[in-house]
C-alpha cells in the first residue's frame, strides 16, 4: 500500500510539472534605461556578445549574439541595435561571411540583415568602429585587410551597401553631426581626414585638418565622444583636443592639458580601452587615470577617475576607481556614470552629482571592453 501511494504521488507531480520553455526574445520596457556591454569573449572569439543591463540598478536583462568580434551601434532613436560581424561556415574556419544584423532593442529579436564586404576589421570591441549617421539613415563600418576603408550602408533602403571609402593610413569613424554622408577618420600623420559623399556614394570632397598630435610622442585614443556637435580626442599623456567635423574641412579648435607638472612627476596618465566620457549636463569630462605611467601603459585600469572642466581643462575632482577600463555617462535615464571594472568584469554605477557608488553589477561576460548608455 505504501509503495502504491508513493507511485501515485510521483505520477501526479509529473503531470503537474511544466518544463521551462526557451523564449523567442524578451520584452524590455521601452522606457528602461540600458547599458550595453560589448564582450569580446576572448576565450571563444567566434562567440562575442552584447550584454544589456538595467541602467538604474545594473541588473542583467538580456543578451545579443554578435558573432566573431561584432562591432555594434545603437540607432539615434534607441530602437535598434546594429551588429557588424563575421561568421565562418565551420564556426572557426571555412568560408568567411561578413554581415550586418539589425536587432529590435526591446525584444532583442533580429529583424533584418545585410551582406558586408568581407573586410570588416577583426578588432576588439571599441567605440567608433561602427556608428550611424546623425540622422540614423546610414551605418558606417570600419574595414581592415589590413588596408583600411569604411563601408557605408543605407539601413533605410534594404541595408544596401552604398559605398566603400578607402582611408589609407587612417582608422576610426567620426560621422558629421550635420551632414549624413560626411565622415571623418583619424590618421597616423597626426591629422583628421574628412570625406564627403553624394547620394549614390561617390566621393565628392576629401580634405584634411592641420596636424594636432604626434603619433610617436603623444598619440590619441581612437574613441572620440561628441558634445555640442564637436568631437573630443584624448592623448596618452592627458591632452584633450576639440575638433569641429561638421564641415567639409576638419577644424582643430582647441588643445589643452589637464595634467599638471606635479601630476606628471608622479606619472599620472589616462588608461583603459574607453578611457574617457563626457558629461553634457555639467560640461565635464571624466577620465580614467593611473600613476607611474610609461610607454605601453595606455590600457592600464584606472586607479582614479578625474573630473575635468571641458572649457578650461581644470581638474575639479578625483574619485577612487575600481580598475575601470571603460567609462560612459548615461545619455538618458539616471544621472549616472558607468565604469567597467577590468579585473572583475563588473559594471559600477556612480551618481554624478556626488560621485557616490550606487550599484555594482554581477560579473558580465568573459572579456567586456565597451560600454554604451544611449
Amino acid at each position: 500500500m505504501t509503495t502504491y501511494i508513493a507511485l501515485s504521488a510521483g505520477h501526479a507531480m509529473a503531470q503537474e510539472f511544466e518544463p521551462e520553455r526557451l523564449k523567442n526574445g524578451v520584452s524590455l520596457p521601452a522606457d528602461m534605461p540600458r547599458v550595453y556591454v560589448g564582450d569580446f569573449s576572448i576565450a571563444s572569439l567566434p562567440d562575442s556578445r552584447v550584454h544589456i543591463l538595467d541602467g538604474r540598478n545594473g541588473k542583467y536583462v538580456g543578451v545579443i549574439d554578435s558573432g566573431m568580434g561584432g562591432q555594434f551601434a545603437i540607432s539615434p532613436d534607441r530602437k535598434r541595435v546594429y551588429i557588424a560581424t563575421t561568421y565562418m561556415t565551420r564556426h572557426t574556419h571555412g568560408e568567411r561571411h561578413d554581415t550586418m544584423e539589425v536587432y529590435d532593442a526591446d525584444s532583442l529579436r533580429m529583424t533584418g540583415d545585410g551582406a558586408l564586404p568581407n573586410k570588416k576589421a577583426q578588432a576588439a570591441f571599441m567605440q567608433n568602429l561602427a556608428l550611424t549617421s546623425h540622422d540614423g539613415r546610414y551605418l558606417f563600418v570600419q574595414n581592415a585587410t589590413p588596408a583600411s576603408s569604411i563601408t557605408v550602408l543605407d539601413v533605410q533602403q534594404d541595408n544596401k551597401v552604398v559605398a566603400e571609402v578607402p582611408t589609407p593610413g587612417c582608422y576610426g569613424i567620426y560621422p558629421s553631426q550635420t551632414e549624413a554622408l560626411r565622415i571623418s577618420t583619424l590618421c597616423g600623420d597626426g591629422k583628421l581626414a574628412t570625406v564627403t559623399l553624394d547620394a549614390v556614394g561617390k566621393v565628392t570632397e576629401r580634405r584634411v585638418s592641420d596636424k594636432f598630435f604626434d603619433a610617436t610622442s603623444d598619440p590619441v585614443y581612437v574613441p572620440g565622444p561628441t558634445f555640442e556637435q564637436r568631437y573630443y580626442f584624448l592623448s596618452f599623456h592627458g591632452k584633450l583636443h576639440r575638433v569641429d567635423l561638421r564641415g567639409a574641412t576638419p577644424v582643430v579648435e582647441q588643445s589643452l592639458s589637464f595634467v599638471t607638472d606635479a601630476d606628471r612627476k608622479q606619472g599620472w596618465r589616462p588608461g583603459g580601452y574607453q578611457a574617457f566620457t563626457i558629461d553634457e549636463r555639467r560640461k565635464r569630462v571624466y577620465v580614467g587615470m593611473h600613476p607611474k605611467g610609461q610607454e605601453g601603459t595606455h590600457k592600464f585600469p584606472a586607479k582614479e577617475i578625474w573630473s575635468v572642466d571641458l572649457g578650461t581643462g581644470k581638474r575639479l575632482a578625483r574619485t577612487k576607481s575600481r580598475n575601470a577600463i571603460a567609462l560612459q555617462v548615461a545619455k538618458s535615464g539616471p544621472d549616472h556614470l558607468y565604469a567597467l571594472d577590468g579585473v572583475t568584469n563588473q559594471v559600477v554605477g556612480y551618481a554624478l552629482a556626488s560621485m557616490r557608488q550606487v550599484f555594482v553589477s554581477d560579473p558580465v561576460g568573459s572579456a567586456p571592453l565597451q560600454l554604451e548608455a544611449p
